[in-house]
Protein backbone atom coordinates (compact mmCIF):
# COMPACT_ATOMS: atom_id res chain seq x y z
CA UNK A 1 0.00 0.00 0.00
CA UNK A 2 2.69 2.38 0.66
CA UNK A 3 4.51 1.78 -2.15
CA UNK A 4 1.26 2.84 -4.53
CA UNK A 5 0.95 5.67 -1.92
CA UNK A 6 4.44 6.85 -3.02
CA UNK A 7 4.46 6.65 -6.57
CA UNK A 8 0.97 8.26 -6.69
CA UNK A 9 2.54 11.53 -4.59
CA UNK A 10 5.41 11.37 -7.43
CA UNK A 11 3.10 11.55 -10.30
CA UNK A 12 0.81 14.30 -8.85
CA UNK A 13 4.47 15.99 -8.10
CA UNK A 14 5.63 15.59 -11.10
CA UNK A 15 2.49 17.02 -13.09
CA UNK A 16 3.47 20.63 -11.14
CA UNK A 17 6.35 21.54 -12.59
CA UNK A 18 8.10 19.75 -15.42
CA UNK A 19 10.81 21.30 -17.27
CA UNK A 20 12.24 20.54 -19.82
CA UNK A 21 16.16 21.26 -20.95
CA UNK A 22 16.77 24.41 -22.40
CA UNK A 23 17.37 25.85 -25.67
CA UNK A 24 20.16 28.76 -26.00
CA UNK A 25 18.78 31.07 -28.87
CA UNK A 26 21.53 33.18 -28.91
CA UNK A 27 24.37 32.79 -27.09
CA UNK A 28 25.22 36.09 -24.70
CA UNK A 29 28.56 36.70 -26.26
CA UNK A 30 26.55 36.83 -29.68
CA UNK A 31 24.01 38.87 -28.32
CA UNK A 32 26.33 41.54 -26.52
CA UNK A 33 28.39 41.83 -29.95
CA UNK A 34 25.25 42.46 -31.72
CA UNK A 35 24.06 44.77 -29.83
CA UNK A 36 26.78 46.94 -28.46
CA UNK A 37 29.08 48.56 -31.08
CA UNK A 38 31.96 48.89 -29.17
CA UNK A 39 35.91 48.31 -28.59
CA UNK A 40 36.02 47.16 -25.32
CA UNK A 41 33.69 45.24 -23.24
CA UNK A 42 33.83 44.83 -19.55
CA UNK A 43 31.70 42.67 -16.77
CA UNK A 44 30.50 44.35 -13.65
CA UNK A 45 28.68 42.33 -10.87
CA UNK A 46 26.85 44.25 -8.20
CA UNK A 47 25.55 42.90 -5.06
CA UNK A 48 22.51 43.35 -4.37
CA UNK A 49 22.58 45.34 -0.68
CA UNK A 50 19.66 46.09 1.60
CA UNK A 51 18.84 48.92 0.95
CA UNK A 52 18.69 48.13 -3.05
CA UNK A 53 16.32 45.15 -2.23
CA UNK A 54 14.19 47.30 -0.65
CA UNK A 55 14.08 49.53 -3.35
CA UNK A 56 13.59 46.12 -5.77
CA UNK A 57 11.02 44.64 -4.07
CA UNK A 58 8.89 48.05 -3.29
CA UNK A 59 9.20 49.04 -7.17
CA UNK A 60 8.24 45.73 -8.50
CA UNK A 61 7.45 43.25 -6.31
CA UNK A 62 9.65 40.55 -6.90
CA UNK A 63 12.74 39.30 -4.96
CA UNK A 64 15.66 38.47 -7.15
CA UNK A 65 17.00 34.60 -7.22
CA UNK A 66 20.73 35.83 -7.16
CA UNK A 67 22.19 38.37 -5.02
CA UNK A 68 24.38 39.15 -8.00
CA UNK A 69 23.30 40.86 -11.10
CA UNK A 70 26.18 41.18 -13.93
CA UNK A 71 26.32 44.15 -16.17
CA UNK A 72 28.12 43.84 -19.42
CA UNK A 73 29.78 47.63 -20.45
CA UNK A 74 30.53 48.51 -24.07
CA UNK A 75 33.41 51.40 -24.03
CA UNK A 76 34.02 53.22 -27.28
CA UNK A 77 37.56 54.02 -28.39
CA UNK A 78 40.49 53.59 -25.31
CA UNK A 79 38.48 53.40 -22.65
CA UNK A 80 36.20 55.71 -23.53
CA UNK A 81 32.25 56.46 -22.34
CA UNK A 82 30.04 53.30 -22.13
CA UNK A 83 28.43 52.94 -25.29
CA UNK A 84 25.46 50.92 -23.69
CA UNK A 85 24.90 48.29 -21.34
CA UNK A 86 23.61 44.12 -21.36
CA UNK A 87 21.46 42.64 -18.97
CA UNK A 88 19.96 39.12 -18.99
CA UNK A 89 17.04 38.52 -17.12
CA UNK A 90 15.31 35.47 -16.42
CA UNK A 91 11.95 34.30 -15.65
CA UNK A 92 11.07 30.36 -14.00
CA UNK A 93 8.10 28.90 -15.06
CA UNK A 94 6.32 25.48 -14.93
CA UNK A 95 7.94 24.57 -18.49
CA UNK A 96 11.16 25.92 -17.35
CA UNK A 97 13.27 28.84 -18.05
CA UNK A 98 13.08 31.61 -20.36
CA UNK A 99 15.80 34.69 -20.44
CA UNK A 100 15.54 37.67 -22.29
CA UNK A 101 18.51 39.97 -22.76
CA UNK A 102 18.57 43.32 -22.85
CA UNK A 103 20.82 46.16 -24.03
CA UNK A 104 20.54 49.91 -22.60
CA UNK A 105 21.83 52.99 -24.64
CA UNK A 106 23.50 55.87 -22.83
CA UNK A 107 20.19 57.53 -22.41
CA UNK A 108 19.15 54.30 -20.22
CA UNK A 109 16.43 53.45 -22.49
CA UNK A 110 15.89 49.34 -23.63
CA UNK A 111 17.83 49.90 -27.07
CA UNK A 112 17.36 46.18 -28.08
CA UNK A 113 15.48 43.30 -26.65
CA UNK A 114 15.61 39.57 -27.46
CA UNK A 115 14.74 36.62 -25.99
CA UNK A 116 18.24 34.66 -25.28
CA UNK A 117 17.52 31.01 -23.84
CA UNK A 118 13.98 29.04 -24.00
CA UNK A 119 13.08 25.12 -23.47
CA UNK A 120 12.64 22.88 -25.87
CA UNK A 121 8.52 22.49 -24.78
CA UNK A 122 8.74 26.54 -24.68
CA UNK A 123 10.82 27.17 -27.64
CA UNK A 124 7.65 27.16 -30.10
CA UNK A 125 5.24 29.12 -28.31
CA UNK A 126 8.16 32.09 -27.47
CA UNK A 127 9.16 31.89 -31.20
CA UNK A 128 4.98 32.62 -31.93
CA UNK A 129 5.83 35.23 -29.40
CA UNK A 130 8.69 37.24 -30.63
CA UNK A 131 7.14 36.39 -34.38
CA UNK A 132 4.17 38.93 -33.58
CA UNK A 133 6.48 41.67 -33.17
CA UNK A 134 6.79 41.80 -29.36
CA UNK A 135 10.35 42.31 -28.97
CA UNK A 136 10.41 45.30 -30.58
CA UNK A 137 7.59 46.88 -28.66
CA UNK A 138 10.07 47.38 -25.58
CA UNK A 139 12.49 49.72 -27.30
CA UNK A 140 12.81 53.19 -26.18
CA UNK A 141 11.13 51.94 -22.63
CA UNK A 142 12.31 53.19 -19.16
CA UNK A 143 12.11 53.00 -15.51
CA UNK A 144 8.68 53.44 -14.80
CA UNK A 145 7.05 52.45 -17.97
CA UNK A 146 4.93 49.04 -17.81
CA UNK A 147 5.76 46.67 -19.90
CA UNK A 148 2.59 44.54 -19.98
CA UNK A 149 0.99 47.45 -22.03
CA UNK A 150 3.03 45.71 -24.84
CA UNK A 151 0.61 42.93 -24.84
CA UNK A 152 -2.32 44.61 -25.58
CA UNK A 153 -1.64 45.31 -28.89
CA UNK A 154 -1.56 41.41 -29.41
CA UNK A 155 -4.94 40.47 -28.36
CA UNK A 156 -6.81 38.05 -30.42
CA UNK A 157 -3.14 37.59 -32.20
CA UNK A 158 -1.71 34.83 -29.96
CA UNK A 159 -3.33 31.35 -28.90
CA UNK A 160 -3.46 30.24 -25.11
CA UNK A 161 0.61 29.55 -24.79
CA UNK A 162 1.79 32.05 -26.69
CA UNK A 163 -0.02 34.76 -25.16
CA UNK A 164 1.37 33.28 -21.86
CA UNK A 165 4.54 33.06 -23.32
CA UNK A 166 4.58 36.88 -24.38
CA UNK A 167 3.52 37.95 -20.70
CA UNK A 168 6.31 36.10 -19.05
CA UNK A 169 8.74 37.88 -21.66
CA UNK A 170 7.04 41.00 -20.65
CA UNK A 171 7.72 40.17 -16.96
CA UNK A 172 11.17 39.46 -17.36
CA UNK A 173 11.79 42.91 -19.46
CA UNK A 174 9.96 44.76 -15.87
CA UNK A 175 12.57 42.79 -13.51
CA UNK A 176 15.24 44.02 -16.29
CA UNK A 177 14.42 47.61 -16.22
CA UNK A 178 13.70 47.92 -12.14
CA UNK A 179 17.61 46.06 -11.64
CA UNK A 180 19.17 48.22 -14.39
CA UNK A 181 17.87 51.59 -12.90
CA UNK A 182 18.63 50.51 -9.29
CA UNK A 183 21.58 48.63 -9.71
CA UNK A 184 23.61 50.45 -12.60
CA UNK A 185 25.87 53.32 -11.91
CA UNK A 186 27.86 54.75 -14.82
CA UNK A 187 30.56 55.76 -12.22
CA UNK A 188 31.18 52.32 -10.48
CA UNK A 189 34.01 50.46 -11.82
Amino acid sequence: MTVIKLALAAAVLGTAAHPTPKVVLVKHADFIRQTLAAKQYFVRTVSIGKQDLAAIRQTSDFTPADPDVQFFLGQGEGGGATVGVVLFEQVDTPHGPIEVGLTFGPNGAVAHAMVTTATVETKPWVREAVASGLMDKFVGMRQGDDPRKTLQGLDGKLGGMPEYMAELIATAVGRGLVLYATLYKESAS
